[in-house]
């Protein structure tokens, strides 16, 4: 089977699949992800659900996979350390710099799918420019990978809706332990508190508004809801929901409309 992943391939390779493919480009962090958990949680969850995603719609579409961009909007996570961190400005400019580059190289279908929150709105910031500003010939979507999963999630009811995605919380450390269970430190996974019914301030309910306090992260314990709770096979279920439910809308993007050039 080709290669589903960018770097893999040769620049003829490249310039012959670009004009029909979806390139995707995985955003994510490098940061704490409480005691328990390593820093480069995000960056691989985003990775492997792409990488599985890519593999599942070749049926439909060809679907190439980016290097990651591992570093992300965490400036929030400075109190605790382990953090590597972009602003928002830089990081908007180099998501837009990278997606340039895959319209230069001759694609015409973007998916920026992230998997970092504090990079949501930039991811669609960045895409708005391609497009808005650069004018460059390109489709762009850009989402984040549990949101599109969220509906079937929550349908299957495997833990409860609020704790998706969390932070180093129910959610990601199930996977993580489904993926790499050596990332997952044991001994603190056990003295971590639940957070459940605490109010962090973290996830404010106004209406629809996006709530930032200043202090919230630093001031509690670097994780959501209860990390202790999280089982491999939890994670293992999780991941093949969020592989399907991204695979459905790599394919439904290959059929949309593609920039309507000169």
């Amino acid at each position: 089977m080709p290669s589903v992943l960018f770097e893999e391939m040769t620049r003829e390779q490249i310039k012959a699949i670009a004009p029909r493919a979806i390139a995707v480009l995985p955003t994510a962090a490098t940061e704490q992800h409480g005691p328990h958990m390593a820093v480069g949680t995000d960056t691989l969850l985003c990775t492997t659900v792409a990488r599985r995603a890519a593999t599942a719609a070749a049926d439909a579409v060809p679907v190439i996979i980016t290097p990651p961009l591992p570093f992300g909007s965490s400036h929030h996570h400075y109190p605790f350390g382990g953090v590597l961190s972009l602003t928002s400005d830089t990081f908007i400019s180099v998501v837009r710099e990278v997606a340039a580059g895959l319209v230069r190289s001759g694609f015409r279908k973007i998916l920026i799918l992230n998997g970092h929150g504090g990079n949501s709105d930039h991811v669609g910031v960045a895409g708005q420019d391609l497009v808005n500003r650069l004018e460059l010939p390109a489709t762009v979507a850009s989402c984040n990978y549990w949101d599109l999963g969220r509906k079937a999630l929550e349908e299957k009811d495997l833990l409860p809706a609020p704790r998706i995605p969390g932070h180093a919380g129910h959610f990601e450390t199930s996977m993580i332990m489904a993926l790499r269970p050596d990332w997952v430190d044991s001994e603190a996974l056990a003295t971590v508190s639940d957070m459940s019914a605490e109010n962090t301030g973290l996830d404010v309910d106004l209406a629809g508004a996006v709530v930032q306090t200043y202090g919230a992260w630093g001031a509690g314990p670097g994780h959501t809801d209860n990390p202790a709770a999280a089982t491999p096979e939890l994670g293992a279920a999780l991941l093949e929901i969020l592989v399907r439910e991204v695979a459905r809308v790599l394919r439904d993007f290959g059929q949309i409309p593609g920039p309507v050039e000169d």
